[in-house]
């Protein structure tokens, strides 16, 4: 974001929409008005304020009283509003869950400076750059193990199976967090897309070819609670799915800016996707789920969608001495960095700019040419939506995976799992964490007795397999959504 370059102005993020010029706002015969009032508050207001505060503070007044879309980001907001879209920031690449001794590693993101460095799931991070982060909060420690690219961070590290403490030490770097999460239910792959941002099509491909090396066809694609993101990610994973002919079409209400249409260029579908849908998918997700359904090379599952069809875009907004300073120079009054970009080759620096605004600039049609703003999309197969079992979301729940065993009072991911899945069965175990209390091994004792299993309390590799088996049937009962599409694809 330091540099708005012109050729540059074509990748910049979008939601729901690819980036276009905006016009002008024309607000001739207020300036003299709004610079009154903008005088009256920081004479009467009782404290200090500066003009370049209060000019932020009308911005969002005037933008954020459009639509609950529009709103106004100061640089810093803007930044992180940006980072999170992209779907990246800055730091290690792991995930990480608080214990007594510090903290947990839950995961590691792939090709993340933390998976270079050797660090591993079930590491334990007792110290950074020095200091002891035993009983600090996991959101403290993670503030001490993020930096700025380039930076280093010492990890004093607890791992299973060695004596004492190891010393890693991290170079700190650009992390993707992937949002597409997938596990294999037979002959069925489970994809679980949890938004649209700049990387969700990259990591949507690498389910994809998993699937291709299984020799998969069936997927179960759950856009449950996506509340959409980049439209070009949507149009990018539609065309993976969806045979030749038209994806989206967006449509703007200026009559300077062209409506664009999104097209598959796919002979032939390879895969079956049944789409799980909700109250919660909205946006680029209904753009996806609404492109299936209309080109009929799946069907959707659940309850109807959210209903957002209107589309935003981002503008770069100058401070008032920058606008005054490119006016004087070209006899233009813009007030859009990606005007001045577009119309007179001008590189907008970060220091010219007070803020950016998302904006409503039109709506989109599906395939069909189906208008879906505060209407949604109707399922194929209406299925209620599934409820929390114990504050417990049963889709959340990760299979246990790893070989060594856990003993009373030891620590691991797998306990966790374990015990979320104990505490959905409705054992009386303390809230799910990574650590096998006394309530948990009796609760295990139990489970072992109930399916024939040695008794001991252990999480052991039978144990494991057993709790695995389980999670598959309970979410087969609980989220009818998720076994209505397995029913539907075993006709396939």
């Amino acid at each position: 974001m330091k540099k708005c370059k012109k050729t540059a102005i074509f990748l910049i993020l979008v939601f729901i929409l690819q980036l276009i010029p905006a016009v002008p706002v024309q607000a001739e015969g207020y300036s003299d008005y709004l610079e009154q009032v903008l005088k009256m508050a920081k004479d009467r207001y009782y404290q200090d304020v500066s003009d370049e505060e209060l000019l932020k503070g009308a911005l969002r007044g005037i933008f954020n009283s459009m639509d609950e879309y529009t709103t106004f980001y100061d640089l810093d907001e803007a930044g992180n509003f940006l980072s999170t879209m992209q779907g990246n920031y800055q730091g290690i690449g792991v995930e990480i869950s608080g214990v007594p001794e510090g903290v947990i590693v839950v995961r590691v993101f792939e090709n993340s400076p933390a998976e270079g460095a050797g660090i591993l799931p079930d590491d334990i991070i007792t110290r950074v750059d020095g200091k002891d982060v035993s009983g600090m909060t996991a959101q403290d420690i993670s503030n001490l193990i993020r930096g700025e690219s380039g930076t280093y961070v010492e990890l004093g590290i607890i791992r299973g199976g060695t004596q004492g403490i190891i010393t890693i030490r991290v170079q700190r770097g650009s992390v993707n967090i992937s949002p597409v999460k997938w596990m294999i239910d037979g002959d069925v792959m489970y994809i679980r897309l949890e938004s649209f941002s700049g990387n969700s099509s990259h990591f949507f491909e690498q389910a994809l070819k998993e699937m291709d090396n299984r020799g998969l066809k069936k997927m179960i694609l759950d856009l449950r609670n996506n509340p959409g993101g980049e439209v070009a990610q949507a149009v990018a994973i539609a065309r993976k799915l969806v045979r030749s002919g038209v994806i989206t079409k967006l449509d703007f209400k200026s009559e300077d800016t062209r409506d664009i249409t999104y097209y598959s260029f796919l002979y032939k579908p390879k895969y079956i996707p049944a789409v799980l849908v909700n109250g919660k998918t909205a946006s680029a997700s209904e753009i996806l789920a609404s492109a299936i359904q209309d080109s009929k090379d799946g069907f959707i599952v659940g309850t109807k969608t959210f209903g957002k069809g209107v589309v935003q875009n981002l503008y770069p907004v100058l401070k008032p001495e920058a606008y005054e300073r490119y006016a004087a120079l070209y006899g233009d009054n813009f007030v859009d960095g990606y005007q001045w970009a577009n119309n007179h080759g001008v590189v907008i620096s970060e220091s010219d700019l007070i803020g950016w605004v998302k904006i409503t600039t039109g709506h989109y049609l599906t395939r069909n040419g189906r208008a879906i703003h505060n209407i949604g999309v109707l399922p194929d197969f209406e299925v209620d939506d599934y409820e929390l079992v114990n504050g417990i979301d049963i889709q959340s729940i990760k299979p246990l995976e790893h070989e060594n065993d856990i003993l009373l009072n030891g620590i691991g991911n797998d306990v966790y799992s374990a015990e979320k899945i104990l505490a959905v069965k409705g054992a009386e175990i303390d809230a799910p964490d990574n650590i096998l209390d006394q309530k948990t091994s009796d609760a295990l004792v139990q489970f072992q007795k109930e399916k024939g299993i040695p008794s001991t309390g252990i999480l052991d590799k039978a144990t494991k397999a057993a709790l695995n088996e389980e999670l598959k049937e309970l979410r087969l009962k609980i989220d009818r959504q998720y076994s209505k599409a397995l029913e539907l694809l075993g006709y396939f």
